[in-house]
């Protein structure tokens, strides 16, 4: 008898060791898997921070920043409106104070003083009914309002042609204008107003570009885009 009962202790605790062996293989297993499961989940961490301020469209050149569009620093008015994108302009343009009606405008002037603006780039909100919907008569019934608005703004404004145009590659649709400043010099206004909802999203944007006469690159609205500092900014533009 004394031989059985050694020779099931030895079967116990062999066992155990082996039960022990698998628990401790299982928990190293766990490890590894939560490890990789982390390891990825800072890899995206850092992979969206790095989109958001270093992707290729955005890098900025020497002289240039990078505009993130932020919530936080939105006013109350836009935040319900809130879209994420970026883009980047040269620093001869200046961020001006933010308004209730656009996330982000950016200016260049002419010469030195701040009475002469050359080229302007501003960002607003623009929301759809229905929410996703995408058609050319949604996008040409919001540029008919955004043209009553400018209108009241600029003198002698005129509406010249609409046309398609591709923004941060979604199809989107704009609106070229003319207009002056009613002053002696006849300094013409030069516009450009985009409306651009990229797909899956409930909200986009308008965009409107201005160059003025006083602009060594814009002599008429389809320059707008095309050439200029407003060009380079509206082809770095991109939703996050």
């Amino acid at each position: 008898m004394p031989w059985i009962l050694g020779g099931c202790g030895c079967l116990t605790l062999i066992a155990i060791i082996i039960t022990v062996v698998c628990l401790l293989a299982y928990r190293a297993k766990q490890k590894v898997t939560e490890f990789k499961s982390d390891f990825k989940s800072a890899l995206k961490s850092v992979d969206d921070t790095s989109k958001a301020l270093v992707d290729p469209k955005s890098v900025p050149k020497e002289q240039w920043d990078v505009y993130v569009n932020a919530k936080g620093s939105l006013p109350r008015s836009l935040q319900d409106k809130f879209i994420a994108f970026r883009f980047i302009y040269p620093k001869t343009f200046k961020v001006q104070p933010q308004s209730e009606v656009n996330f982000v405008k950016v200016e260049k002037y002419a010469g030195k003083g701040e009475d002469n603006t050359a080229e302007n780039f501003a960002v607003g909100s623009a929301s759809f009914d229905p929410p996703r919907a995408q058609s050319t008569a949604l996008y040409d019934k919001l540029l008919d309002t955004l043209g009553k608005q400018i209108a009241r703004s600029f003198h002698n404004y005129t509406e010249l042609k609409r046309i398609d145009v591709t923004v941060d590659g979604v199809t989107s649709r704009a609106a070229l204008f003319q207009a002056d400043f009613n002053d002696a010099a006849k300094t013409m206004i030069y516009g450009k107003t985009i409306v651009v909802h990229p797909t899956g999203k409930e909200k986009g944007v308008t965009i409107l570009l201005l160059g003025t006469s006083l602009s060594r690159d814009i002599k008429s609205p389809d320059d707008l885009g095309v050439k200029g500092d407003t060009a380079e900014i509206l082809h770095s533009f991109s939703f996050m």
